[in-house]
């Protein structure tokens, strides 16, 4: 047997130290378990440094999720019952005329109570514990005494429509109010219903439309008082949207019917219910948090607010190429809000929607102040500057994907736009028969409006087919369709220009797509990225296919014998390159493996 090494010293004095150290972290541990076990195993030696506790770090806690407030059924019952009581205090004053039993006077004096008693409790409610029940019940109460007052008025004649529009109106202010004090945004959902809907509840008739404007003009003045004097509303989605688009629908009605002699007020009305929107929207100086769906409720005003004031910029009878100014100057105020606004929301979210418009109004502006015809190439200039955007806001760690993807949606869009322009501009030039004397033919082949939206549009679809998503293929698409087309269009103008017959410029369109077809095939055999290479090769194919449909369908309909002959030779002899420029390809690259 062997003997058992000795152990070293060295190592017997770590072996302490390091039962020093346990029984250290043990006395802070359980300091009551530790006295037990040093009268049973002796103190800790003397001597030894305590150990140095180490600093372990935290585990992540995730913060608790909030737990979202159920639905309240009480307040969806109660705002049922509320609207089916309006509905049926209708039905039964009604009857009650029909029958007679009760007087006019009556009948106004007892439904004014029942909208007073509805009224008064829902400000209770709203004012105590139940602010949401309040809301319910205040719309049955505002129903009532609107609808009682159209009855004063239009029924029983007890005083003019104008009255009883006021006393709407002093009742909305009234609910203003209690939703101020209540800091309820279903209460000011409620009043701005009431104030949009008493215009048309004491119609006239006639033309009202600049106190129209001007009574919703005081109406958006009451509203704005709610945000700025409670400092909460904000975040009141509902409000804020029903504010936005029933102002401005009854906008928009009152300048489709207004008379010319009333169209310069009315233009200036629009420009205050401009400033008035953006107050709204935007609520500049607030120092509660930023306010929710600003961006598209300004979109919304500023293409509303650019239709109406050309709407009534015709009624003016004003020149039309000065229509340029009033747009250049809203082109420059949306520049102008970009600092302030992304001051006044803590980021840059507001930056996009901002520029798009400026740049949208500029490119609306130019072909107004220069000529109409030329607005397919100023918007095919604005599609390629949003395509190219697209591609620089990706780099930027500024843009989030959201404002990304917004804005890569209406670079898409703007390209449809041109597209559709382009389609319509140059729809005609496919009868290749029309005399040398009209206004197609004198177009210089190239140099033209049409040519312009066509390679504009073009270029701006091929930028967006760089980009990854659903952009990639509709953009490869629409490079295809629009480039392929223009060209061939614009070869076949030439060939008419320089006197050429019709049948000859049907027949160099055919030349040309078997041409693109050709190219396309060739450049996917030798692309070396895969997911190049199988769109070329479909593409290649398809125009292919399509230049010899088209020889065949059309092209050789009542042509000549010559042009028989030059058609099949050139789409053979194009074909029959391509494959010998392929196989040529196929070889070389052989040699090199």
């Amino acid at each position: 047997m062997h003997e058992p090494e000795p152990v070293s010293p060295d190592l017997l004095e770590r072996l302490s130290r390091l039962e020093a150290q346990v029984a250290w972290l043990s006395s802070q541990i359980n300091p009551a378990a530790t006295r037990d076990a040093s009268r049973q195993t002796g103190p800790i030696p003397v001597g030894v440094p305590p150990p140095v506790p180490m600093s372990v770090p935290r585990p992540f806690q995730p913060k608790p999720a909030v737990a979202k407030k159920p639905a309240n059924p009480i307040v969806w019952v109660a705002a049922a019952g509320s609207f089916l009581f309006l509905v049926g205090a209708i039905y039964f004053l009604n009857w009650s005329i029909q029958q007679g039993w009760i007087g006019p006077e009556l009948r106004f004096l007892m439904s004014m109570v029942v909208g007073g008693a509805l009224s008064f409790g829902s400000a209770r409610l709203l004012l105590g514990r139940s602010p949401k029940l309040g809301a319910a019940l205040l719309l049955a109460g505002l129903g009532t005494l609107v609808f009682s007052f159209r009855w004063g008025a239009f029924e029983y004649h007890f005083f003019p429509p104008t009255l009883g529009l006021a006393a709407t109106f002093v009742c909305t202010l009234v609910a203003g109010g209690l939703s101020t004090r209540a800091k309820s945004g279903a209460a000011l959902f409620v009043a701005i219903l009431t104030g949009l809907l008493a215009p048309l509840v004491f119609s006239q008739g006639g033309h009202h439309e600049v106190a129209l404007t001007v009574y919703l003009a005081v109406l958006m003045a009451a509203a704005l008082a709610v945000p700025y004097l409670g400092k909460i509303g904000a975040q009141w989605g509902f409000p804020r949207g029903l504010a936005t688009f029933g102002t401005w629908a009854l906008v928009a009605a009152a300048v489709m019917n207004v008379n010319s002699f009333d169209a310069g007020t009315l233009y200036l009305m629009l420009v205050l219910h401009l400033v008035m929107a953006g107050l709204w929207i935007w609520l500049p100086g607030q120092e509660e948090a930023k306010p929710s769906a600003t961006i598209p409720l300004w979109f919304v005003v500023a293409l509303a607010f650019t239709s109406l004031s050309w709407v009534l910029w015709k009624q003016l009878l004003w020149a039309r190429e000065g229509f340029a100014i009033p747009v250049l100057i809203f082109a420059a105020v949306n520049l102008a809000l970009v600092k302030p606004l992304r001051e006044r929301l803590g980021d840059h979210s507001a930056d996009l929607v901002l520029l798009v418009l400026a740049a949208g109004h500029l490119a609306v502006a130019v072909p107004v102040a220069l000529a109409w015809h030329w607005v397919g190439p100023v918007w095919g200039l604005f599609s390629i500057g949003l395509a190219w955007s697209v591609g620089a806001a990706e780099e930027r760690p500024e843009w989030d994907e959201q404002s990304v993807r917004t804005l890569t949606w209406m670079a898409f869009g703007m390209a449809v736009a041109v597209s559709l322009r382009w389609i319509g501009h140059g729809f005609d030039v496919w009868d290749f028969s029309y005399a040398p004397g009209s206004r197609l033919a004198g177009m210089l082949p190239f140099f033209n409006s049409r040519f312009a939206e066509g390679l504009f549009a073009a270029v701006a679809w091929g930028l967006l087919a760089r980009r990854e998503g659903f952009t990639r293929i509709f953009g490869f698409l629409g490079l295809e369709f629009v480039g392929g087309v223009t060209l061939a269009v614009e070869v076949a103008h030439l060939i008419r220009w320089f006197g050429g017959s019709s049948h000859g410029a049907s027949v160099a369109i055919t030349l040309i797509w078997a041409a693109l077809g050709a190219a396309q095939w060739l450049r996917g055999l030798s692309e070396s990225d895969r997911s190049l290479r199988r769109p070329l090769a479909i593409a290649g194919y398809t125009w292919l296919g399509i230049a010899s449909l088209k020889l065949m369908s059309i092209d050789l309909d009542g042509a000549d014998v010559p042009t028989k002959a030059l058609a099949f030779l050139g789409v053979g002899a194009v074909i029959i390159a391509a494959a010998l420029v392929g196989n040529h390809q196929r070889l070389a690259r052989k040699e090199e493996e």
